[in-house]
């Protein structure tokens, strides 16, 4: 197998370069920083010196600021291998290609180019043995592999791979599979992370019951943005049920019972509203499974795994790294208040950013799919994706169909593509190939997975027909 050769490689390489100049580049979200986390605490027990930094993307740009001739050994994780032509044409251009004394490892999960890779770029990547990079292993898990590879003592670092899992969105499905599902067990051996049946609303640990309800959007119900009738909702299922179920407490409060009665209801209320074809994915966007983080406080967002991600993206997203990842690492001090500050303010932008494409933007209606554009600067920080996903609570918006967000830049835009889970499931969709495939006719690039992706592109000119021919 492929797969396992390769991470075997790895490991020797690092090895064999532990005196050398090493330098190890990272992605800047959930699963790229605790993939930092990850290969930062392994050469620390490894004793092996290197420099690390953060990196968003590998592009034409960016790969002119990456020195290949400076450093023994570069490592790339959650990144990487989709852009494995451009690292293969720098070593060419640098006339390092198949140098003993220079190498690469590649730890990703991002579908590899196809190319022919020479001898010192090692990439270690879950696609080579046909293994689903997209739901069965993320990029933390990929280097979790390669430090277990290391020492199989570290299953301690599995913990961090299953929050990059979650971040990922790798439980679309309502858990972890896979590769993951291994690491998950190692996580709940090593004592750091509890697993368990439960619904999914998301804010568990943080919102009330009727919030988290509320802010469901993968199916459209009478209940949406209307607290008053949630709250009946839940106090009809009372009456019936004879439960206490108190639409003010928080999730992770109710009984597995309450919870399973609570979610069939719901799953009655909802049938009502998908198309019949429809109706068979609905348990899959309703029940599943929770993992939480067993030694931090319970009704915190940093106790679930999903809660904890955003925390993280309310850093990540404004371009501030290094508080969620001193705060993964254990400074809990200042940074662990900054980050709560960051979540706040993250919060409110978000509400800031729904309100004005309620007010402002106009939801353009295509045969397959929605689109709509934001002005240059309209929108803080790099989050046009989660608002794209939150405009699924606005009435004109279909939910039904995806939709494509175009946020104006300096120089070009920002694409960011989104549906509803039950969507993806149902109707078979792959916003990452129809992204890819119109991106590349204008000149930009994108992907990322079926229900959630981005691009870039210099002009936005035959972009939504490229978009139409492929959808």
């Amino acid at each position: 197998m492929e797969y396992m050769p390769n991470l075997k490689r790895a490991v020797k390489t690092l090895r064999k370069n532990r005196k050398n100049n090493i330098l190890i580049y990272t992605h800047i979200d959930t699963d790229g920083i605790t993939t930092r986390v990850i290969l930062e605490e392994l050469l620390n027990r490894l004793n092996i010196e290197a420099e690390f930094r953060f990196l968003k993307g590998i592009g034409t740009n960016s790969i002119e600021d990456i020195p290949f001739k400076d450093y023994d050994l570069i490592i790339f994780g959650d990144l990487g291998s989709g852009q494995l032509d451009l690292i293969k044409g720098k070593m060419e251009e640098y006339n390092l290609l198949d140098k003993t004394d220079k190498n690469i490892i590649i730890l990703d999960h991002h579908i590899p180019a196809n190319i022919n890779i020479p001898k010192n770029i090692i990439n270690v990547n879950p696609w080579n043995n046909n293994i689903d990079g997209g739901k069965e292993i993320c990029g933390a898990g990929v280097s979790y592999l390669f430090a277990k590879m290391c020492n199989p003592r570290n299953i301690d670092l599995a913990k961090y791979a299953v929050l990059g899992a979650v971040g990922d969105i790798q439980n679309l499905e309502g858990k972890l599979i896979g590769l993951n599902r291994s690491i998950l067990n190692d996580a709940v051996k090593s004592g750091e992370v509890v697993a368990f049946p439960d619904l999914q609303f998301y804010g568990k640990h943080t919102k009330p019951i009727f919030a988290s309800i509320k802010y469901f959007t993968d199916v459209r119900t009478d209940l949406m943005n209307n607290d008053s009738r949630i709250i009946n909702f839940i106090n009809q299922i009372n009456k019936k049920h004879d439960l206490d179920i108190i639409p003010k407490e928080n999730l992770c409060e109710l009984s597995f019972d309450e919870k399973r009665i609570l979610g069939s209801e719901f799953l009655s209320k909802c049938n009502r509203y998908v198309p019949p074809n429809w109706a068979r994915f609905l348990p899959k966007v309703i029940f599943g499974e929770s993992y939480e983080f067993k030694k931090e406080e319970i009704k915190t967002p940093f106790r679930n795994l999903e809660e904890f991600s955003t925390c993280i993206n309310a850093c990540s997203r404004y371009e501030d790294y290094e508080t969620p990842l001193k705060v993964l690492k254990g400074d809990r001090d200042k940074y662990y208040d900054k980050m709560k500050s960051r979540l706040n303010a993250h919060k409110r932008n978000l509400s800031k950013s729904l309100q004005y494409i309620k007010d402002n933007v106009e939801i353009i209606q295509r045969d397959k799919f929605q689109y709509f554009e934001v002005k240059n600067g309209a929108i803080e920080g790099n989050i046009i994706g989660i608002v794209a996903g939150m405009s699924y609570s606005i009435e004109d918006v279909d939910w039904k169909k995806p939709i494509f967000a175009l946020g104006e830049l300096d120089n070009g835009y920002k694409v960011s593509a989104r549906c509803p889970k039950l969507l993806s499931f149902a109707e078979d969709i792959n916003l990452a190939d129809a992204i890819s495939y119109a991106s590349k006719k204008v000149g930009g690039s994108g992907g990322g997975h079926k229900f959630a992706c981005g691009a870039y592109i210099p002009e936005k000119r035959d972009f939504i027909k490229y978009l139409e021919n492929k959808l």
